[in-house]
């Protein structure tokens, strides 16, 4: 194999050299004191609150259970869950006529609210960016160009 001359094109630097390896060492150890923290708060927080629950199933029957007061109501946070799927289509809940069985998604939509007026892009920055702000811009993020005024 010939030497390469001095005059020559250069490769192109590795990404490893444009970032000094002591920043990815302290990214790398960011990210994972982030993840941990995460897991550990998980972790503190799995059986928040089952001990009242517990303690109501199984002490006293229905009927004679008493309601919870107004202020412990009021204190309580909200249980909010989120789910976003991709390549979802109108008919492929159960709950929508599907003949899928879904029986944990048809029992939440039954107990909860469903949002079914909705608009979404191809890709997901502008829905992201909906969901995030709360506003609904159809015209300023659209990427698909209709032919309509």
């Amino acid at each position: 194999m010939a030497p390469r001359s001095a005059a020559g094109p250069q490769p192109p630097p590795s990404p490893q050299a444009w970032i000094c390896p002591g920043k990815m060492l302290a990214m790398g150890a960011l990210a994972g004191f982030w993840v941990l923290s995460l897991l550990t708060y998980g972790y503190l927080s799995w059986g928040h609150g089952l001990e009242e629950e517990e303690e109501g199933a199984l002490g006293a029957p229905a009927a004679e259970r008493q309601e919870p007061s107004a202020t412990a109501a009021a204190t309580s946070q909200p249980h909010l869950i989120f789910i976003l799927a991709d390549d979802q289509g109108f008919r492929d809940v159960g709950y929508h006529g599907s003949e899928i069985k879904t029986p944990t998604l048809d029992k939440l939509a039954a107990e909860g609210v469903k949002l079914e007026n909705y608009y979404v892009q191809p890709i997901c920055t502008p829905s992201r960016s909906q969901f995030i702000t709360g506003n609904y811009f159809p015209d300023i993020l659209s990427l698909i160009i209709t032919s309509t005024p």
